[in-house]
Parts: C-alpha cells; structure tokens; sequence
C-alpha cells in the first residue's frame, strides 16, 4: 500500500510541478495571475481528444499538436487581452477569470458534461520492484513529466532565451537596458507558460479524463505548489508539486479521499506558517 501510494505521488506530483512551472513563468516574467491556467491543461487534453479519438492521429502525435495549439492560441491571449492591461494587475486579474468562465461554458457547450479520454498511449502494466502492478500509461505518464521539465531547465539554463527569462525575472528595467525587448518576451513567455499547461494536460489526460470544469483545481493547485515552493523559483515549483502528489495520495490511501484537498491546504498552512518565502524562496531581511 505504501509502495503503490507512493508511486501514485510521485505520478501526480510531477504533473502538478508541469502546471505550477506555467504558473512561476509567468508570474515571474509578467507579474499577471494566470486565472484561466487550468482551463489551457483542459483545452488541451480535449484537442489530444478530439485529433487522437475523432481524427485516428496516433496519440503521440496528437499531442504534439494539441501543445503547439495552445501555444499558439495563449500568444494570441496575450496579444489581444493581457497586453492592453499592462500597468494594471488587477485588470489582468479579473480578465483572465472571465476568461476561465468563458473556457468553461465553451467546453460545457461543445463537449457537453462528461469525462472525455484520449487514447492509451501504451497498454499493459508493468511488475514494479516485485511489489505490485502499475499501469504502463502511468509510468509513461511519469517519465512524459520529468522529460519535459528537464528539458524546460535545459531550456532556462543553456539558451539565449532562458537567460533572457532569468534577466527579466531578476531586473527587468536593467534587462531593457541591456536590449532585451520584454514585450516579445513576455508574449513569448505567456505562450510558453500555457504550453507547459497543455503539457501537463495531454500527459495526465489518458489516466484522468478531462471535464469542463477540472481546470479550476487544477490551476488552484498550481498556485499553491508555487507559493509552496517560493515565489520565482523555478526549482521549488517542482519540490512543491512533488511534496503535494505524495501527500495528497498517502493521505487519501491512510486516511480518506474525500480530505484530499484539505491535505493540500494544510501543507500549505504550515509552510506560510513556519516559512512564509515558500520552502526556496528567499527572507525579505
């Protein structure tokens, strides 16, 4: 039970340090409160639906596609709504939680109220350590999740965009200075920040099918895995995520399911408590 709960957590846990990534990227970059955050992981899976079910597109595929059309479809979030309310946080604030609303009741309306799944990627299940079974989509799941944030630090840290995002997050007046144009980055970085959402979508969605309204959880939880980690740091974002999915399922394995979420919140109490930077983030002195 233990073994099975754990690896349940770590599955969870590094889907939900995909999200908060999202969540940080643009926080850090754009100081904008992504409300409709979970409404981009939905979205995604409903495309990885619909290319993979409806179309025949082999599921791998169909979610490469579904990733790049949320990409795409957050640069133009940020063209058309988000950059007129530069200068004004709480306008970007009350825009994208319009903008979750109206995702919703265009989810509700198109694919009505039930669960929808995508296609397994790979069958069967899998003798782990000989102490159970596990499904092969979860464990495919979990190595999906760990390959796309590798590559999102490799990303950070070996490319000339990346440290353009570390310049801007760390001072953005002396990154303009220095000739970083932070309107293409921010446009750039709120794409990037919803792809990483798809991402964490497209992955979980075979295991956990997609609803209209899942997306509200799911972006509440990713902002609790960044301010548990630290507000900007990138690696908190993942501990977070981690510690939140391990306990959230020991909890729901020892205790109930129905507490799932209180765990989460009483986590997150006791680190505002004890340490109220997040367990990375840095005391103001």
């Amino acid at each position: 039970m233990l073994a099975l709960s754990l690896t349940n957590g770590l599955v969870i846990g590094i889907v939900y340090a995909l999200t908060a990534l999202g969540v940080s990227l643009v926080v850090g970059i754009m100081n904008v409160v992504n409300f409709a955050h979970g409404e981009f992981y939905i979205l995604a899976g409903y495309f990885s639906y619909l290319f993979a079910h409806t179309l025949g597109i082999h599921p791998l595929a169909a979610m490469v596609i579904a990733v790049g059309l949320v990409f795409l479809l957050g640069l133009v979030v940020e063209y058309t709504l988000i950059r007129p309310t530069y200068g004004d946080d709480m306008y970007s604030l009350i825009l994208t939680f319009i903008l979750s609303i109206v995702f919703q009741s265009l989810f509700l309306l198109v694919f009505g109220p039930y669960p929808n799944k995508p296609p397994s990627w790979i069958k069967g299940a899998t003798e782990v350590f000989g102490l159970f079974h596990y499904g092969n989509q979860r464990l495919a799941a979990l190595a999906a999740g760990v390959v796309v944030i590798a590559l999102f630090f490799a990303m950070l840290k070996l490319t000339w965009f990346g440290r353009m995002i570390r310049a801007a997050a760390q001072d953005r007046e002396m990154a303009e200075l220095n000739g970083i144009n932070t309107t293409r980055l921010n446009l750039l970085s709120f794409g990037l920040g919803c792809a990483l959402a798809a991402a964490a979508g497209v992955i979980l969605a075979p295991v956990f099918p997609v609803t209209p309204t899942a997306g509200t959880p799911v972006a509440l939880t990713a902002f609790v895995c960044v301010v548990l980690g630290g507000m900007g740091s990138m690696s908190g974002c993942v501990l977070g995520g981690l510690v939140l999915g391990v306990v959230e399922n020991l909890g729901a394995a020892y205790v109930s399911t129905g507490y799932k979420h209180v765990f989460m919140f009483l986590i997150l109490i006791l680190v505002l408590l004890f340490r109220p930077a997040g367990l990375f983030g840095r005391r103001e002195v």
